[in-house]
């Protein structure tokens, strides 16, 4: 049993205070958790995409968009997988990372949006 935990059974104001406090950190701590593992989904399903979109070859017709999808949005998607994967267990760490995916989820998508607008353009201009 931790010292805060010990606490919940008397009955001062000042316990009463400190059990608040435990319930509003294990409320967060769920929050936290559902965020990661909803950011987590999202990886995923961001990580699918790239690697869909470039076997099918869907961006051939737009310079770089291919080898920017492979070396910079890959190498980064690399590195986000292995440290969500090395650190999960801190909690201090995991709201961190949970700011860096959902960056990088907007990031990817954001990329494939106006890769493919552009291909729309170019499509109507021909």
């Amino acid at each position: 049993m931790t010292d805060i935990e010990s606490i919940r059974y008397t009955g001062d104001e000042k316990d009463d205070k400190k059990r608040y406090l435990l319930h509003q950190h294990k409320e967060t701590d769920v929050f936290v958790k559902k965020s990661y593992w909803l950011c987590l989904i999202l990886f995923f399903v961001s990580g699918i995409a790239m690697v869909s979109a470039i076997t099918a070859g869907v961006y051939k017709d737009v310079i770089l968009a291919e080898t920017f999808i492979v070396s910079v949005l890959g190498t980064i998607y690399m590195v986000l997988f292995i440290v969500m994967v090395c650190c999960y267990g801190n909690a201090q760490l995991r709201i961190a990372i949970l700011l860096f995916v959902s960056s990088f989820i907007g990031l990817v998508a954001g990329f494939m949006v106006g890769v493919n607008l552009k291909m729309v353009v170019s499509h109507l201009k021909e």
